[in-house]
């Protein structure tokens, strides 16, 4: 347990719980990781009671979702308990008219992977395509990959089946200024290489990264859809921006994995960031992934990769947090003046954009959870979620057991 000042959880102004992407289970481990911060004595602001927080330090009050996290995020803004939340995906028969605002719809395939109405023709132009692409070969020619029609398909589902249903079944409210909480949802612009934060507030665009920009009229399901909208897999959303024009947006965990920093940009000085891309690590009863074949090769690479973007974020956080306590001792060791120690401190976290208070604890699974490693993205069946979101509170039962909360 790391050692801390008893008033270390009491001195919290703002919590904020971030939520990456990952498909259905990366959501169902969100929701195990709530019920690990529940119990901890954490609860979630929800809905649009904005009756002032009695304890700031165990009020989440900001949310951040991207992908399936934005699926998650939204619903516990949104006001629904973690109950229903649950029952929703992994036994809906049994929910009860006590659940607020109202039940949640239980997600279906259908409306996960709508396939696109294009489609069809798209497939039948790529046959024609593949057909003049092997003549040419064979006579010679290599045309550009650019003209094979198959591989200029957008994508062959939609996720209009996604923002439909969150619009017209599930979300009580699909305003973003109408919650009472803060809610982010994280995305970006395909055509720009811009990041864009949905959210009630527009904070404009941060001064130490001005390639992310806040948009704050678009409605709550778009902004899931758009969030949502996985390359290959999904085409581009076409969400109508603040300047009255459309544009496509694309996954929110292509450009930035953990986006912490929106929730510091908003004032959260504790930030509890939970993320299920974690690699396999070698067991002796499971051998190596090769023996997984190319899916689990696939994905061991790809967790590779993201995981070196999330460490890059965690370490150049913690390389600045240790640079700032240094020179607080440095300050107190040589009794420096009260007022010039604050300046220096108001000039130095505004350079390095981080304060000193801020903590961000991450989540993830354990690295020998195999049965989470392999566990399917998308699945909607009940007893693999369910072994999911245990998988999500036992992990951050571990991480939290690093902190003293009383």
């Amino acid at each position: 347990m790391v050692s801390q000042p008893r008033s270390w959880i009491r001195s919290k102004k703002k919590v904020a719980l971030v939520l990456s992407g990952g498909g259905t289970k990366a959501a169902a481990f969100h929701v195990g990781v709530a019920y690990a911060l529940k119990e901890r004595g954490f609860v979630f602001q929800g809905g649009s009671d904005a009756t002032p927080i009695a304890e700031p330090s165990r009020t989440i009050q900001t949310y951040v979702g991207s992908s399936a996290g934005s699926y998650v995020a939204s619903l516990l803004a949104s006001g629904f308990s973690l109950q229903n939340i649950t029952s929703s995906f992994l036994n809906p028969k049994h929910m009860s008219e006590e659940y607020l605002p109202r039940p949640i719809p239980k997600l279906a395939y259908s409306m996960m992977f709508k396939l696109r109405p294009e489609i069809a023709i798209e497939q039948a132009k790529s046959l024609f395509s593949a057909t003049s692409f092997l003549k040419s070969f064979a006579s010679g020619h290599l045309p550009s990959l650019l003209q094979f029609r198959w591989l200029k398909m957008a994508g062959f589902f939609t996720t209009s089946g996604l923002e439909e249903f969150m619009r017209s079944e599930v979300l009580p409210f699909n305003s973003f200024s109408d919650l009472a909480p803060e809610l982010f949802i994280v995305s970006n612009q395909l055509d720009y290489s811009r990041k864009i934060v949905f959210g009630k507030k527009d904070y404009g665009a941060p001064p130490h990264d001005p390639s992310v920009q806040y948009m704050h009229t678009v409605p709550i399901s778009q902004a899931i859809a758009a969030s949502t909208a996985l390359p290959v897999l999904y085409a581009p959303y076409s969400v109508v921006g603040d300047d009255g024009d459309a544009k496509y947006y694309i996954d929110g965990e292509i450009r930035e994995t953990l986006s912490t920093h929106i929730a510091v940009d908003a004032g959260a000085d504790l930030v509890f960031a939970s993320y299920t891309h974690k690699p396999y690590r070698w067991k002796s009863e499971i051998g190596s992934m090769t023996k997984q074949g190319l899916p689990g090769i696939v994905i061991q690479s790809i967790y590779i990769l993201i995981e070196q973007k999330i460490n890059s974020v965690l370490s150049g956080y913690l390389s600045k947090q240790n640079a700032l306590k240094a020179v607080q001792r440095f300050c107190e060791e040589r009794s420096l003046d009260p007022e010039l120690t604050r300046d220096l401190f108001a000039l130095l976290e505004r350079e390095l954009h981080q304060k000193l208070d801020t903590d961000i604890i991450p989540i993830h699974p354990d690295p020998t959870d195999t049965r989470t490693f392999v566990a399917e993205h998308f699945t909607l069946n009940p007893r693999k979620l369910t072994e999911i979101v245990k998988s999500g509170y036992r992990a951050a039962q571990k991480a939290l057991d690093r902190f003293d909360f009383d």
